[in-house]
């Protein structure tokens, strides 16, 4: 048996021995070889000291390669920037006053959403401006462009958004109740919480005393308004009309 030093030199352990034991030149551990005998051996050998060669290799380059994977992580996210739309455009405002604070909620919203791709005033100014529409709203906007244009002077947002809340909101806000007064019916709720809301209703939308009875009769529940009827107790005066429908809905 021989025992391979650091130079590939052989030396007996044990004479006799089919065997041997080998010393790793790299880790300097002794290896078990057996039956290292002849040229048949010393060409085994050779092929797996290469292969340990290679190996080691391979290792080494991928210590040495993991810091710069690991450098380059943070510029591979800094390039995913995929935009994800979750704003839709509202679109235009074609002059529906009932549908203003709708599409006006959505507005600041989709402005909000999308204030990094504005520049400037000008830019937000022209981008809400251009969306008015309509005999009214698209007149005031025209004339507002052109006042802007001319003078060169263009608002910010949070004073531009003043100045079409207070020349369309209050009006838009009228029509909304109007509209939805006419259609709010009672139905299965109580009747405390239909009064009430309707009563709101009708002060929301400007109506006059005669007018908010008339809607208030046939938007009752049926059973009230046929016990009104029957005795001949409607009035005139709104308040009154609203506590007549409380009372009748006690006695049924």
């Amino acid at each position: 048996m021989y025992k391979q030093t650091c130079s590939s030199i052989y030396t007996p352990i044990n004479p006799g021995d089919s065997s041997c034991v080998s010393v790793c030149a790299r880790c300097k551990k002794s290896h078990w070889a057996p039956g290292l005998q002849g040229e048949g051996d010393w060409l085994g050998l050779g092929i797996s000291q290469i292969a340990d060669s290679a190996q080691g290799e391979e290792l080494k380059n991928l210590r040495y390669a993991a810091p710069s994977v690991k450098g380059t992580t943070p510029s591979v996210e800094k390039k995913f920037n995929k935009k994800v739309e979750v704003v839709a455009d509202p679109g235009a405002f074609e002059g529906d006053r009932a549908r203003f604070a709708e599409w006006w909620i959505k507005l600041q919203i989709w402005v909000k959403a999308n204030w990094d791709a504005f520049a400037d005033d000008f830019e937000v100014a022209t981008a809400v401006l251009s969306r008015l529409k309509g005999p009214v709203a698209g007149r005031y906007a025209q004339v507002r462009l052109q006042e802007c244009y001319t003078a060169g002077v263009w608002p910010t947002w949070d004073d531009l958004k003043i100045e079409i809340e207070k020349y369309f909101k209050p009006q838009a806000e009228r029509d909304w109740a109007r509209q939805q007064i006419r259609s709010f019916k009672q139905g299965n709720m109580r009747t405390d919480d239909f009064v009430t809301r309707f009563l709101a209703l009708s002060i929301q939308g400007g109506l006059g005393n005669e007018h908010a009875v008339e809607l208030l009769e046939p938007n009752v529940n049926p059973r009230i308004a046929e016990q009104i009827y029957l005795q001949d107790t409607r009035s005139d005066n709104l308040a009154l009309a609203a506590e007549e429908v409380r009372r009748v809905e006690l006695r049924l």
